[in-house]
């Protein structure tokens, strides 16, 4: 691999931006840039430099850091330029790296040489970007649990027990020349299932994670005129959208962001839920229906009898126009998006029913490639658990067991032959 640079930091102006090189070349590329070719560096030493141009006029001065691989964040050897945000900085000090000999990196090329370098493996590596992209806080905190190794801790257990049931079972297969061991088949149905009872709850939490990792969305639906843009302008706090009495007014769903306690939530505003002949209104509805099939949460402005063209059961019923009169039973809350009133209760409903399934089991996953991988591993489990059952044949158990690990493989580290046989061999005594 050759030497990368890129500006770590969001592009614009700022007091401080770093611009990160990557690579055996990192260390002579930098002395070249501030023209100290001839001390020699210290590894994880911040210091202060001029910035030297090609023709040796300096513009600009940096907090310079040289770090010596294996013990960097790429494994490689690293520098890290800590200049002034400006763009044209930013931007002449990236064109003299590569002048010098580095080449622009490109999206998550830093995060992936610490994966090939055995810095990391794949879902910690997944970690780093769902942490930068995490929108709350606490979508934050579980990345960064996964970034520190919990995820990985999770899969290794996992993982340990299938490949002692592989191995198990191989030895009776292969080595054994008795007949199968008494508990054999007990013992490997109970470690199947201590499996797939470990993998359930990540599976089934994911979605409840993705709505703090990225976001919720919040549908607003109901009939004609019952206050639904109002209340769009009210949770937004500006004008955002069209009101008016006219039914009908709003056709086309428009959408927005607000951050509940930390949680984003993206509002939909959509076209009321009504019979109509005119066409364009026809698709307004449509997708208003598509809209809510779709939604994290629905606020339906509309008594709980009403009839939702959707099996979407995350609803608010919500009385609105409260100012005008009291609501009764069939709703959960009261309020008026006119005046405000009980505003922040909706708030706080909204913020209880966007995280009420989620639940800190300590097995979290935050991707919707790792929701696949673990869905995939718990269907060659049960499979496997199956062919025990039936006595379908063991060769065919190894065979949905090693499947079983390979989707597994997907999100850490390959697992080997040797770890099979090390399993098996493990339980000898030592004279053996």
């Amino acid at each position: 691999m050759g030497t990368v640079v890129a500006c770590s930091t969001p592009f614009g102006s700022s007091g401080i931006a770093i611009v990160r090189i990557s690579g055996d070349e990192s260390h002579k590329i930098t002395s070249l840039l501030i023209n100290n070719s001839s001390k020699k560096n210290k590894h994880n030493s911040p210091t202060l430099f001029s910035l030297v141009d090609v023709d040796g006029f300096v513009y600009d001065e940096a907090v310079v850091n040289f770090l010596f691989g294996p013990n960097t964040y790429t494994g490689e050897d690293l520098v890290e330029i800590n200049l002034h945000g400006n763009p044209v900085i930013i931007e002449k000090t990236i064109a003299l790296c590569c002048s010098y000999g580095a080449t622009a990196a490109p999206g998550g090329e830093f995060t992936k040489r610490a994966f090939l370098n055995g810095k990391m493996d794949m879902s910690q590596a997944e970690s780093v970007a769902s942490l930068i992209s995490s929108k709350s806080i606490l979508g934050a905190k579980l990345s960064y649990k996964n970034l520190r190794g919990s995820l990985l801790k999770n899969i290794l257990a996992i993982k340990k027990n299938i490949v002692t049931t592989i191995g198990q079972i191989e030895f009776n297969l292969d080595i054994s020349e008795e007949d199968l061991q008494p508990n054999l088949m007990s013992d490997s149905v109970k470690a199947i299932d201590v499996c797939v009872n470990t993998l359930h709850p990540a599976i089934e939490s994911f979605d409840a994670v993705n709505i703090l990792t990225a976001g919720a969305t919040v549908v607003l639906a109901g009939p004609t005129n019952a206050g639904k843009s109002t209340l769009f302008n009210t949770l937004l706090k500006k004008d955002r959208a069209i009101v008016s009495e006219i039914a009908g007014t709003t056709r086309d769903v428009l959408e927005n962001t607000i951050n509940i306690e930390g949680v984003p939530c993206v509002l939909k505003d959509t076209a009321g839920i009504r019979k109509t002949k005119n066409v364009v209104e026809k698709i307004g509805v449509k997708k208003s229906n598509e809209e809510i099939l779709s939604a994290d949460l629905v606020l339906y402005l509309g008594p709980s009898g009403s009839v939702l063209s959707s099996e979407n059961n995350n609803v608010i019923y919500v009385h609105n126009k409260m100012d005008l009169g009291k609501g009764k039973k069939e709703y959960d809350i009261s309020i008026s998006a006119l005046t405000g009133e009980n505003i922040y209760s909706l708030k706080k409903l909204i913020l209880k029913k966007v995280t009420s399934e989620f639940s800190d089991h300590g097995f979290i996953i935050t991707s919707q490639r790792q929701l696949f991988c673990l869905v995939s591993t718990k269907k060659q489990l049960v499979k496997a658990k199956n062919s025990l059952l039936n006595f379908s044949g063991l060769e065919l158990v190894v065979e949905d067991l090693n499947a079983a690990l390979t989707s597994l493989d997907e999100i850490t580290n390959k697992t080997t032959k040797d770890d099979v046989l090390d399993s098996v061999f493990s339980s000898f005594c030592v004279g053996k």
